[in-house]
């Protein structure tokens, strides 16, 4: 299961699921600005390509 199968859009729930981390710690990635996200209302949303940015920045 790769990161394709990731929706293009999904809530920190989804991602953290994805990822096998807690949901906090994708909250605090976005709060800290190291991955882009943006709020529809009160909940937050992540493109797929911000999370590929930020695997990626996680590398170097």
């Amino acid at each position: 299961m790769g990161i394709d199968s990731l929706p293009e859009i999904c809530t920190p729930k989804q991602l953290a699921e994805f990822l096998q981390v807690s949901d906090q710690t994708i909250k605090r990635a976005i709060k800290a600005g190291k991955l882009k996200a943006f709020k529809i209302n009160k909940d937050w949303r992540i493109e797929k390509e911000a999370v590929k940015q930020w695997l990626m920045e996680g590398q170097k």
